[in-house]
């Protein structure tokens, strides 16, 4: 298993136009280890707010770095 720490901020307003409105389906960070990470919408649904995605989260993988779960820690 792998895990990834990301820190995600999207505002409302870009939540709306990016992923709402044009559809696009992923989200492409950066980890703190310095690696990409391309990562599913659906996955951070959950996580949305009034203020849009922000925090720290936990991203883990199996070891074909499939994902398992994502957990918001701060």
């Amino acid at each position: 298993m792998h895990e990834y720490y990301l820190n995600l901020y999207m505002s409302a307003v870009d939540v709306e136009r990016n992923f709402y409105s044009s559809g696009l389906r992923d989200v492409v960070t950066t980890a703190e280890n310095g690696m990409r990470i391309q990562l599913a919408m659906r996955h951070l649904v959950p996580f949305i707010t009034h203020n849009g995605i922000r925090g720290r989260f936990r991203l883990r993988t199996d070891a074909n770095h499939k994902f398992i779960s994502l957990e918001k820690i701060a």
